[in-house]
């Protein structure tokens, strides 16, 4: 069974990158869409648009080059496809768990249905059938003030079939977050469901025992024998300050954690410095980003960045859900917790707010509010 990626020269909004090339648990867009295929035994044939009069007898898979999919998601598409009557094509959609409403933002407003540019084509169809995949939901639910988010609570339940589509860089946090957090589901599904519900609290001591045996580290990592790493997979040459806090994170090489930092379910590029006492969570960075005096929440950082104890807003006072700027115009992400989207060789110097669901563009330097003291005169001599 052949599978066809569909490259048209997309670039992430308002970032510039060429869209393979975007961040994903530390490798990139393309060469995890590589890996997951290779996991089903396929391999990828790149096509500059979607294939016309196709000449094979067999059904083929076909997918737009800004899709992200896990491995399940692929597994059960192609259980699919080997099941299907082979008289019409197949459209992909995950049905609307909450696992995927959290980290799968929509693309479009209005959007009721997860539908995905993922396909089933056969030969001589002249119609299109929608299939809903469905993976198993692990629910996960962190209690939080009312006043905060209407629920009362933050899910960030996990599934295994997951995908999302990359039209933003808020798209691009929320897919790193969820497949970062899905890394557990392996370890969840064996688990009876009164020992999963322990395990579910990150702060049960089943959980941190659990999560300390999962932790995978690289070369020549320095870690503070008083810092807690729980459920962590640390690149090469990574220093860990005392008494940091790195839990169910991805740090890439050479990256540095100062003292009393605290990073969260976060993916965490190369050669960054999350300074001391700095907190980083629900977060994605490119390479070589720097942070000092956080916190900084729900935000994705583009390369080369650099921000200082800026004010990085996250929720509406309103209540209401963010609207964030994409390839498809404004659109409703449906999240009341969403942050920044800091743009490459962005600087941002202290005490600047900036509101929920915005864009820093690249190459911007915000220096300090007017109120902050610049100079001084000099007293006569």
């Amino acid at each position: 069974m052949r599978i066809y990626r569909i490259q048209t020269n997309k670039t992430l909004f308002a970032f510039g990158d060429a869209i393979g090339d975007v961040p994903v648990l530390n490798t990139t867009l393309a060469t995890y869409q590589e890996s997951v295929c290779r996991s089903a035994k396929l391999s990828i044939i790149d096509m500059p648009k979607p294939i016309q009069n196709h000449q094979s007898s067999q059904g083929y898979f076909e997918f737009d080059e800004s899709l992200l999919f896990s491995a399940a998601f692929l597994s059960e598409a192609v259980s699919v496809a080997k099941q299907s009557s082979q008289t019409k094509h197949i459209q992909f959609a995950i049905a609307p768990q909450q696992s995927l409403q959290r980290f799968s933002l929509p693309v479009a407003n209005q959007q009721t249905q997860w539908l995905f540019p993922f396909y089933y084509r056969v030969p001589n169809a002249t119609d299109t059938e929608v299939v809903e995949l469905k993976g198993r939901e692990f629910p996960i639910n962190n209690p939080i003030p009312k006043q905060i988010v209407p629920t009362g609570s933050y899910n960030t339940h996990q599934n295994p079939v997951f995908a999302a589509e990359i039209i933003s860089p808020f798209h691009l946090l929320q897919a790193n977050v969820g497949l970062n957090l899905n890394r557990s589901n392996n370890l969840l599904k064996l688990l009876p469901k009164c020992l999963y519900e322990r395990f579910a609290n990150p702060h049960a001591r089943l959980a941190m025992l659990g999560l300390k045996f999962t932790n995978r580290k690289g070369k020549n990592c320095h870690i503070h024998p008083s810092a807690v790493v729980e459920g962590c997979i640390l690149g090469d040459n990574v220093t860990i300050g005392a008494n940091a806090v790195v839990r169910l994170s991805i740090i890439g090489d050479h990256t540095f954690i100062g003292d009393a930092a605290v990073v969260n379910y976060s993916v965490i590029g190369n050669h960054n410095y999350v300074m001391t006492g700095n907190h980083l969570q629900f977060c994605l960075t490119y390479p070589s980003v720097f942070t000092i005096h956080g916190p900084y929440q729900f935000s994705v950082f583009g390369k080369n960045t650099a921000v200082f104890a800026t004010i990085n807003c996250d929720i509406r006072l309103d209540e209401k859900t963010i609207a964030i700027p994409t390839a498809n115009g404004i659109v409703d992400s449906q999240q009341h917790l969403l942050g920044i989207a800091y743009g490459h060789d962005a600087k941002v110097g202290a005490s600047n707010i900036i509101a929920a669901g915005r864009i820093v563009p690249n190459n911007a330097i915000l220096n300090p509010p007017d109120f902050i003291r610049l100079k001084f005169d000099q007293p006569d001599a």
